[in-house]
C-alpha cells in the first residue's frame, strides 16, 4: 500500500474510491509543474511580444511623423522651387521681349542711319556689338552735324524765297549770279549760327551789298555768311555755338525787303547752301552724293578719328573699345 494511493470523490450519489500507484503520482505532479512552467512561459512571452509590439509602434509611429515631416519639408522646397522657376520664367519672359523690343528699335534705327550694305553686314553682328557700332556712328553724326553747316539759318523757318544760281536781281534788274539762298522771315526775327566756329567777320560790308553781314569759320574749311542783318549781337574773335544767335533778320545794303542772305563756302568756294540747309540725321548720307565740291570720304575718316578719341576718353581706364573699326567706314564718291 506504500507505493499505492487513492483519491475519494464524493458525490449526491455517493462516494467513489481511486487508487494510484506512486508513479503515476510523480507523473501527475511533473505535469503539473510542466503546465506551470509552460504558462508562466508563455505569458512571459505574450508580454515581452506585446513589449515589443508597442516599442514597434513607437519606432513605427517615429518613422511615420519622420517621414510625414521629410515629405512636407519636400513639398515646402518643391513648391519654393516651382514657385521660383515660375518667377524666374517671368523674368526671362520679360527680358526676352524686353531684348526683342530693344532689338527691333536698334534694327529700325540701323535703318535710318545705316545703308542697306552696312545692315547686311550687320546680319550676323552680336547685339552689344551692333549698339556699340551704333553708338559710335551717332557719335561721328553728331560731331559732323556740330562742326559742318546744316539746318535753317533762322529760328523760325518760314520757307524760302530765293534759291541759288542765276537770278534777276530784285533790285538792279540785271541778270547775276546768286551765290545764297534767302529765307523768308520778318524783321527782328533770330538769325542762328548753323554749325559750331569762331566769327571771323562782323560789320557793316558796304562792297558787298549784303549790309550788317556775319562770317563765321567752321571746321574742315567751311565757312557761312549772313547778309542783310538788321542787328549783329557777336564780335570777330567769338566762339559760337550750333544755334547760337547771331543777328536779327534786316533789310540792310541793297535789299528789297526784310529777309536773310546765307552762303556756305568750303575753302572760299561758294557751294549751294540748300542741300546743307535741308542736311540732317534722317538725310544724313544724301548730301555726300548732292554736294561733289566737298571730299566727304576724308572728313568722314577724319570725324571718325575724333569720334574714337572722344570715345577712348570717355571709356574707364583699362576698358578697350570693341567697335568694328572697318564697319564705322563710308565709301562715298567725291570730285575735287
Amino acid at each position: 500500500m506504500r507505493n499505492r494511493f487513492t483519491i475519494t470523490i464524493s458525490d449526491v450519489h455517493g462516494a467513489r474510491h481511486y487508487s494510484f500507484s506512486q508513479l503515476a503520482k510523480r507523473f501527475v505532479g511533473w505535469l503539473m509543474i510542466v503546465m506551470a512552467l509552460a504558462w508562466v512561459i508563455g505569458g512571459l512571452t505574450v508580454w515581452w511580444f506585446s513589449h515589443k509590439v508597442d516599442q514597434v509602434e513607437e519606432q513605427h509611429k517615429f518613422a511615420v511623423k519622420a517621414y510625414s515631416d521629410r515629405l512636407a519639408k519636400t513639398q515646402q522646397d518643391y513648391d519654393q522651387m516651382l514657385a521660383e522657376k515660375t518667377e524666374l520664367e517671368e523674368t526671362l519672359n520679360q527680358r526676352s521681349e524686353h531684348l526683342d523690343t530693344l532689338d527691333q528699335t536698334l534694327q529700325n534705327i540701323e535703318e535710318l542711319m545705316l545703308s542697306k550694305d552696312d545692315l547686311q553686314s550687320m546680319e550676323n553682328v552680336p547685339f552689344e556689338q551692333r549698339l556699340q557700332n551704333l553708338q559710335m556712328n551717332s557719335l561721328e553724326r553728331s560731331l559732323m552735324l556740330t562742326a559742318i553747316p546744316n539746318g535753317p539759318a533762322v529760328r523760325n523757318f518760314k520757307g524760302l524765297t530765293s534759291f541759288y544760281g542765276e537770278r534777276k536781281n530784285p533790285v538792279t534788274g540785271v541778270r547775276r549770279m546768286h551765290s545764297g539762298i534767302d529765307y523768308r522771315a520778318e524783321r527782328g526775327e533770330d538769325v542762328i549760327a548753323t554749325a559750331d566756329g569762331i566769327v571771323s567777320f562782323s560789320a557793316f560790308s558796304q562792297e558787298t551789298g549784303y549790309g550788317n553781314l556775319v562770317a563765321i569759320t567752321h571746321a574742315d574749311g567751311f565757312k557761312t555768311r549772313y547778309g542783310h542783318l538788321d542787328k549783329r549781337v557777336v564780335k570777330v574773335g567769338d566762339y559760337v555755338y550750333k544755334g547760337d544767335k547771331i543777328g536779327e533778320v534786316g533789310n540792310t545794303g541793297r535789299s528789297s525787303g526784310a529777309h536773310l542772305h546765307y552762303e556756305v563756302l568750303f575753302l572760299s568756294h561758294r557751294l549751294d547752301p540748300k542741300p546743307f540747309h535741308e542736311w540732317t540725321q534722317k538725310n544724313y548720307k544724301a548730301i555726300f552724293k548732292e554736294v561733289k565740291l566737298v571730299p566727304w570720304g576724308s572728313l568722314v575718316q577724319a570725324v571718325s578719328f575724333q569720334a574714337k578719341k572722344v570715345e577712348k576718353q570717355l571709356l574707364p581706364q583699362g576698358a578697350t573699345s570693341k567697335v568694328n573699326l572697318t564697319g564705322s567706314k563710308v565709301s562715298y564718291t567725291t570730285t575735287d
